[in-house]
């Protein structure tokens, strides 16, 4: 019996050992960059040759993010032309415990889609932004130890609904499953890939006596490799049909992401021990847009009263978002042009000699 024993515990600790970490699916080093090509899907799910563009991520620098040591990622996308000069527009946040991987769920670009749902007034009583502003939090999208074709759930938030008069009883959910691994030959190379569906479900609750009933989901399939991070992103066409609820029918374009390339260029490199402000999101914005900046450790030698400001063309300052001390860590403030006119805009951070400059804008 003891013997029995001894071999299972050897076995587990083997397991256990060998169990491959999400953080090693992720670059080991800053200045990692990632360039994708994204093409927009027709109704078929077939892609528009047209609509293709570029896509670049840049693994800028690990800061403390909500509470999380995080991998912080900024965004661009544009054409393979006007690329490199176009600004990020857009910041992806991992952290890793264990055989976790986690992602930080924002509005970023949608929210302004979920504005422009509230202004249609289809639910007058109900307010889109601030309810997806309230499930903004970190997530375990990736499970790499989790059985496969076993989901598991990440979100489930009831609410109700007011549309065209009646009462609606919602069920959102954010739901996970790790599929089969896959060999994936992309332009980058091939590589053995972690294969994982994430889903945003909403449904009707109509009592406790009957399953909820689906009225619309996304769909979202990522390929991520060792080493390389997500390599494949495809997330389909989507037809929306709620006019039992008194909203016309839609569709949502898809999009499937590829990788075309994966460089280390240290000059792309942030340095941890200076001061860095971000490319504020959504960028152009109407009315609001976050900036994140990053403060550096404290043993570094700097005058921790922070000021951030914001300007017209003109040099007239129109906001002050930041003037306080801060000590080292990332931050992430809102700016709200609501009362400006359309226009370019220029935000600052200044802390002690350290100045830094950036254009945002305000799109009507």
């Amino acid at each position: 019996m003891k013997t029995i024993f001894t071999l299972i515990y050897f076995a587990f600790f083997v397991a256990s050992v060998n169990a491959q970490q999400a953080s090693d699916y992720f670059p080991a080093e800053t200045g990692y960059i990632w360039n994708y090509r994204v093409t927009t899907l027709d109704s078929q799910n077939k892609g528009i040759d047209s609509l293709v563009f570029s896509r670049k991520d840049t693994f800028a620098i690990v800061s403390n993010y909500k509470d999380k040591l995080a991998n912080i990622v900024p965004t661009k996308t544009g054409t393979p032309q006007t690329l490199p000069f176009q600004p990020y527009i857009d910041t992806s946040f991992y952290y890793f415990d264990g055989t976790d991987g986690y992602d930080y769920f924002s509005l970023g670009s949608l929210e302004t889609l979920m504005a422009q749902l509230d202004s249609t007034e289809v639910a007058s009583s109900f307010n889109f932004v601030n309810f997806f502003r309230s499930l903004q939090n970190w997530y375990p999208l990736y499970k790499f130890s989790s059985n496969v074709n076993a989901g598991y759930t990440l979100l489930s938030k009831d609410t109700t609904i007011n549309l065209s008069g009646t009462d609606y009883h919602f069920r959102f959910e954010y739901l996970a499953t790790r599929l089969d691994d896959e060999n994936l030959h992309t332009a980058a190379g091939t590589f053995d890939c972690k294969k994982f569906f994430l889903e945003w479900k909403v449904s009707v609750v109509i009592s406790p006596l009957i399953p909820p009933v689906k009225v619309l989901s996304t769909k979202d399939t990522v390929w991520i490799a060792p080493g390389k991070w997500i390599v494949q992103d495809i997330i389909p066409t989507n037809e929306i049909n709620l006019q039992a609820y008194g909203i016309d029918p839609f569709a949502i374009p898809g999009q499937k992401m590829e990788i075309e390339g994966v460089t280390s260029v240290k000059s792309e490199v942030i340095n941890p021990e200076t001061i860095h402000l971000f490319q504020n999101y959504p960028n152009p914005f109407n009315p609001s847009t976050k900036i994140i900046y990053t403060i550096p450790d404290a043993g570094i030698s700097f005058a921790k009263l922070v000021q951030l400001k914001v300007y017209d063309v003109l040099g007239n300052e129109v906001a002050t978002l930041v003037n306080e001390e801060k000590s080292s860590g990332t931050y992430e403030v809102e700016f709200n042009g609501k009362n400006l006119t359309s226009g370019i805009y220029f935000y600052t951070l200044k802390s002690g000699s350290f100045v830094i400059t950036r254009k945002m804008i305000l799109l009507k």
